[in-house]
């Protein structure tokens, strides 16, 4: 489908929702069971229709209710349907028919949520993507992704096709900073590891494993050692990573573009509890409550601290706190 290098990865530096978009144009070249299922929103995927594939592409128009059962539909015929919408439309408000249809009924439909996170900016909290892996990740038998890059969004949706039962992709805003140049493993519940670090862990999981890569760099000419994960499947998480690098450094840092409740700071911090491990978490994300006022996506981020800056700050601030505090 694409070759991931140095050549054409930089011209991949594009928002996931068009990378998406390019991904589709050519699946369903090479696989006549890929149906794309929309709601209105083909446009923002660039995809309005397939030239001479008119039944791999169907808009049910402002009803993502209907997207998602036609796509159950499709599954149970043999399809292999892939849903699209923005974050809070594609996940929440069709939450019924993805649990009942989909998710309870074990079907292969993948779930693409666009913009998760503030990726819409000033068009306001109903579009923001705020708690949609929560929601999804509380289904049971749903694998939940969130790629770094447009290199490992072609990885999942690869890897997506393969499964049995269904997947939520979650695509954050922006234009995500390429972190695969090269080809590389990629495997469901795996996460991968960047680098050990004896002073903090830092499991990011989305474009935020960029910054934590960078706010690594920046660290270690101050002489502080980070670990680095990039931590692209929430569901099922990979529990041994996470033991492995709080067993490396006492100290451990989640980021991601998503409310810091039931995301992958919770996920990751079930898996410390029922360790026993004494490694102090600090969750770094969206805040337990909706803005009162909203601005362009790179001010979103920036007014709540998801930042290089902001991490290293809050990494410099995790390591003055007294040993007996990290218990």
């Amino acid at each position: 489908m694409f070759v991931i290098n140095p050549e054409n990865a930089g011209a991949w530096t594009m928002k996931f929702r068009l990378m998406f978009g390019n991904i589709m144009k050519e699946l369903v070249k090479d696989r006549e069971d890929v149906v794309l299922v929309v709601a209105d929103s083909g446009l923002a995927c660039r995809v309005s229709g397939f030239e001479g594939r008119p039944h791999q592409f169907i808009d049910c128009g402002i009803s993502e209710q209907n997207m998602v059962g036609v796509a159950a539909g499709l599954a149970r015929c043999g399809k292999k349907p892939v849903t699209f919408a923005f974050a809070p439309f594609a996940s929440e408000r069709c939450f019924e028919q993805i649990r009942v249809d989909v998710a309870y009924s074990k079907l292969n439909v993948i779930i693409v949520g666009s913009e998760g996170g503030v990726g819409l900016g000033t068009q306001g909290v109903t579009h923001y993507g705020w708690e949609d892996v929560a929601v999804m990740r509380s289904l049971p038998g749903m694998t939940v992704l969130c790629p770094a890059d447009n290199a490992e969004l072609i990885k999942c949706m690869q890897a997506a096709l393969e499964l049995d039962g269904p997947v939520y992709i979650r695509l954050n805003g922006g234009f995500p900073t390429p972190v695969y140049l090269q080809d590389y493993d990629f495997t469901v519940g795996k996460g991968i590891v960047h680098k050990a670090g004896g002073d903090v862990s830092i499991i990011a999981t989305g474009p935020p494993v960029s910054m934590a890569l960078e706010a690594a760099e920046l660290l270690e000419k101050e002489g502080i050692s980070c670990g680095v994960a990039d931590m692209h499947t929430i569901k099922p998480l990979d529990e041994s990573l996470v033991l492995c690098m709080a067993g490396q450094a006492p100290r451990m840092i989640t980021i991601e573009e998503h409310s810091v409740v039931n995301g992958l700071g919770s996920a990751v911090a079930d898996v410390l509890a029922a360790g026993g491990l004494g490694c102090r978490l600090v969750k770094m994300g969206l805040p337990d409550q909706y803005p009162a006022a909203v601005s362009p996506y790179e001010d979103m981020m920036r007014d709540f601290g998801l930042t290089v800056d902001k991490l290293c700050a809050t990494i410099r601030q995790s390591l003055k706190e007294k040993a007996c505090n990290l218990i």
